[in-house]
């Protein structure tokens, strides 16, 4: 175990091997340095989020989504925190909920938060629609992402393999194949 006597010298430290893990030691030595930090700092929401990133990677699912809801405790009008909770809730398959939190999450989005934060709300929100198999309304999220954030790399690559597919539909009903 890694010991350090200040706060932001272990989150540093579990972001940097979140971030470059090599195997699974590396994420749960993440996890003890997160741990380490919420003893000086149990309120830190960022810290909780930090958790529930690391136990996502571990494939905790249920444990890094109650360090999620902590997190929305805490900071109830944080987008980020109500982000990473909506994409835990994805990774479950609790898709209505998803979608619930995604809406809470871009109603509390601020002007200081990033555009990156948008993007992947926007990318999210998609994905659990098209999970859902409402795929028009991913299309049309999609497309709205791309009319806030109009150079997103991410919202492009998302939005592709949806019009090629309705693309490839619409001519397999044309060929009479439908």
């Amino acid at each position: 175990m890694i010991r350090f006597s200040d706060y932001d010298e272990y989150m540093e430290t579990a972001k940097a091997l979140l971030g470059s893990y090599d195997n699974v030691t590396d994420l749960w030595e993440a996890n003890d340095c997160v741990n380490a930090a919420l003893r000086i700092r149990p309120q830190a929401p960022s810290t909780w989020l930090l958790k529930s990133q690391i136990l996502s990677a571990v494939e905790d699912d249920y444990a890094a989504l109650a360090a999620a809801e902590m997190a929305t405790r805490i900071a109830p009008e944080s987008a980020e925190a109500h982000f990473v909770r909506a994409t835990v809730l994805a990774d479950l398959e609790r898709y209505d909920e998803a979608l619930q939190s995604i809406r809470q999450a871009f109603s509390s989005l601020t002007r200081s938060d990033s555009d990156t934060l948008m993007e992947d709300l926007y990318f999210e929100k998609a994905a659990v629609l098209e999970a859902l198999d409402r795929v028009a309304d991913a299309e049309a999220t999609f497309e709205s992402g791309l009319c806030r954030c109009p150079e997103s790399v991410l919202l492009k690559s998302g939005l592709e393999p949806l019009r090629r597919q309705r693309v490839a539909s619409s001519l397999k009903v044309i060929q009479g194949g439908g």
